[in-house]
């Protein structure tokens, strides 16, 4: 298949959910894609759509991945640590989220790329240092400061991410914490990945992106409810926050994640409306037999 011109792109976190999409839609589109990947055992996964394949761990430094931007004219990533409280990782969010890219940034700059779209978080403007937050904090105003075009991209949340809920309603619960009245308009990594992908050459600073759908926290909880069973159970906020503080004594990162999953479902967050799968759809399509 004949490749767009000279100009290369790398996606950084190429092997995740939304990274691969992002990979996908490169190659249909006829552009040459460099993919990062942390291991040969996970090339695996890009090698169908690219055979320009960059093994190493950017949190490592900058003799882990010499010359990964080299011949790059734009860099997307979408690298960072995952949020599942079932994916546990010795890595926490500053080196995987801020160091890591860091890392890539200082390579890219060096080697003179163009531009430069970074998929963060909404949520990483807030005042509250929570540890998720400000990582992709830290890592937006070194891209400012970069001296390249750049555009940054804060997705209100995944439908995936909402997987841990779907692993506690197979177990018969499925907490909601507060009253469930707040609002989110969470996307699908394939939506996702196709607003990424449309930010490749231009666009604004910085973009607060949804999904097509706005619901509350319990409307999708009951969505879980339907096609799972399980019970939900409300929490109150501040127990919550009580429970959050807990296991930081035998984990800093469940501390993290539990910390911010309690600030991000009792606010509204809303972002611009883009894509077509519902949550609905999402939830049809999940396979219960790959949940833990």
């Amino acid at each position: 298949m004949k490749m767009e011109n000279n100009e290369r792109t790398l996606v950084a976190g190429s092997t995740g959910s939304l990274g691969l999409e992002i990979v996908k839609l490169l190659r249909e589109k006829n552009i040459n894609v460099r993919a990062l990947v942390l291991s040969e055992n996970e090339s695996s996964k890009v090698t169908p759509y690219t055979n320009d394949i960059f093994i190493g761990d950017a949190s490592g430094g900058a003799e882990e991945i010499k010359g990964l931007t080299s011949g790059v004219t734009t860099v997307i990533s979408a690298l960072g640590k995952s949020v599942s409280l079932f994916t546990p990782s010795e890595d926490s969010f500053f080196e995987t989220d801020y160091l890591a890219n860091k890392t890539i940034l200082e390579d890219a700059v060096k080697n003179g790329v163009k531009r430069f779209v970074y998929v963060s978080i909404k949520g990483a403007d807030v005042e509250k240092d929570y540890s998720i937050a400000k990582a992709h904090k830290m890592f937006e105003n070194e891209l400012r400061a970069s001296g390249l075009d750049y555009t940054i991209l804060r997705p209100v949340g995944f439908f995936s991410g909402l997987n841990d809920l779907a692993i506690l309603a197979k177990r018969k619960v499925i907490p909601v914490i507060g009253d469930g009245t707040a609002k989110t308009n969470s996307i699908h990594h394939k939506d996702l990945a196709k607003v990424v992908v449309s930010y490749r050459e231009n666009g604004s600073d910085i973009i607060e992106v949804g999904g097509p759908n706005i619901y509350t926290r319990m409307e999708m909880a009951k969505m879980i409810e339907n096609k799972i069973g399980g019970q939900i159970i409300k929490i109150p906020t501040p127990m919550a926050k009580i429970g959050a503080a807990l296991p930081k004594i035998f984990s800093e990162g469940m501390h993290d994640k539990l910390d911010y999953f309690t600030f991000i479902t009792t606010n509204d967050m809303i972002g611009e409306q883009n894509g077509s799968i519902s949550f609905e759809e999402y939830l049809a399509g999940l396979d219960l037999n790959e949940l833990p």
